[in-house]
């Protein structure tokens, strides 16, 4: 007899990482969307739509992004920078393509600048635990 294998824990497994794929997508997407709100000032922890990621990073999160020498650690952290990149420089991250890998999720996005005619190709790496962003590293063409 020849019957399909039942595996629930790789079938809970997938459903953890395809939740994770579209929190990362939704993040991203909620950026975009609260873009003036953080350049005001507002943390991103204050915004509906981005507060339930942030609540996915505490403060043992690390965050790195080796070719601007930034390493950061824990949410508050993290949620400055995100608003003072926005007020400095007009930062604008879209996502274009979004895989997982185990405990990774691996964003294909494009950044752009207030006054920059270009893109800039950026990978950005988030490593889970459970549903809490335990690192994440972000990578510059």
């Amino acid at each position: 007899m020849h019957g399909a294998i039942e595996h629930p824990i790789a079938d809970q497994e997938r459903e953890l990482d395809s939740h994770r794929t579209s929190v990362v997508q939704e993040m991203y997407r909620a950026y975009l969307d609260a873009h003036d709100l953080l350049v005001a000032g507002t943390s991103p922890s204050d915004i509906p739509a981005l507060a339930s990621f942030s609540a996915r990073l505490d403060e043992e999160t690390v965050f790195r992004f080796p070719s601007l020498g930034l390493e950061l650690q824990g949410r508050e952290a993290i949620d400055r920078f995100m608003v003072e990149a926005r007020q400095a420089m007009g930062l604008r991250e879209r996502s274009e393509h979004v895989v997982e890998h185990g405990d990774l999720v691996v964003s294909f996005n494009r950044t752009s600048v207030d006054g920059a005619d270009h893109e800039v190709p950026v990978v950005a790496v988030f490593q889970f635990a459970g549903d809490q962003v335990v690192a994440f590293w972000g990578f510059s063409g």
